[in-house]
């Protein structure tokens, strides 16, 4: 009687199940070798992809350590340079400042002279009359009107009128190279050339009857005008009164002497439709007016604020 229920495996089933374990055996094998042969070769490709950008980013990096050292040579040597420019600077400065103080002292010391004259000549004329008197009550009046001696205070600095703090500061500033190295010819108008020197050589030279290169005089053409002012007494407002008649419209040239009887002279080049007439009385701080005008003369008379300072 045969048993249907049960079946046992055959030798084929047998086999096949053995062969189909070792083929699994083997593709995982396969697998994991193939995994480990694809990532050596990666590996390998990475090392030596690793070396060529090691290379390349240490030529860059060599490259830039070339350039920061042109860099840093370039600006030592521009440093080197501003130095030396700044220095210079400094050092014309302090001349000119010194020329300009000397100068200004110098026009004091002619001032003082001149008040102590009047005021000899003024005590002289006193005494005389004094002495005239018999009276003695009015002796003795006229005595208690004896004449005060002038004052005399030093000369003050802070009056100068150029622009040396400005320069000095410009000079300390280190962007302010910027515009020196560009020649100078970027500086701040007032700064780039100032005019107290030139004008104090100007002032001086004609009262002493010497003449340089600064105290030349302007050409009198059919475009020049010569202003002449009365009630001008400081160095300062000289300057002042030369700068702001330089920056009118149409003006090309100022230059300035002193009068005999103590007027100052400025010979004014500018444009043939320059009115100076209409012009003058606008600049501020002097009160300037005509009171004269003529062809090719304006006298005019100003109030110096230096002296009601």
């Amino acid at each position: 009687m045969n048993d249907t229920g049960a079946r046992h495996p055959n030798r084929f089933l047998a086999d096949l199940t053995q062969a189909m374990h070792s083929a699994a055996r083997t593709a995982r094998q396969a697998t994991i070798d193939q995994c480990q042969a694809d990532a050596k070769a990666y590996t390998e490709q990475l090392r030596g992809r690793t070396n060529d950008e090691t290379a390349s980013l240490r030529k860059d990096a060599e490259d830039d350590v070339i350039a920061i050292v042109d860099w840093s040579k370039a600006e030592v040597e521009r440093i080197r340079v501003e130095t030396e420019q700044r220095i210079s600077q400094r050092r014309d400065l302090v001349e000119q400042e010194l020329q300009e103080y000397n100068a200004a002292v110098e026009f004091e010391i002619e001032r003082v002279q001149q008040r102590v004259q009047a005021f000899q000549e003024e005590v002289d004329q006193f005494f005389e009359q004094l002495i005239q008197e018999a009276d003695a009550s009015t002796f003795a009046s006229m005595a208690a009107q004896f004449p005060d001696s002038p004052t005399f205070v030093d000369v003050d600095r802070g009056h100068q009128a150029t622009d040396i703090p400005a320069l000095r500061e410009q000079i300390m500033r280190p962007d302010g190279m910027d515009e020196v190295e560009n020649g100078g010819a970027s500086m701040a108008p007032e700064a780039a050339a100032p005019d107290q020197p030139e004008v104090v050589d100007e002032v001086v030279a004609s009262r002493t009857g010497r003449h340089g290169a600064g105290a030349a005089k302007q050409p009198v053409g059919p475009e020049s005008t010569q202003v002449v002012v009365v009630g001008l007494v400081s160095v300062a407002s000289i300057v002042t009164f030369k700068r702001q008649l330089s920056r009118l419209p149409g003006v090309k040239s100022v230059g300035v002497s002193s009068g005999p009887d103590g007027e100052f002279v400025f010979t004014v080049g500018h444009s043939p439709e320059t009115s100076l007439g209409s012009l003058i009385p606008t600049l501020p701080t002097f009160q300037a007016r005509v009171v004269d005008e003529r062809e090719g003369v304006l006298n005019v008379s100003a109030s110096d604020p230096e002296a009601e300072s």
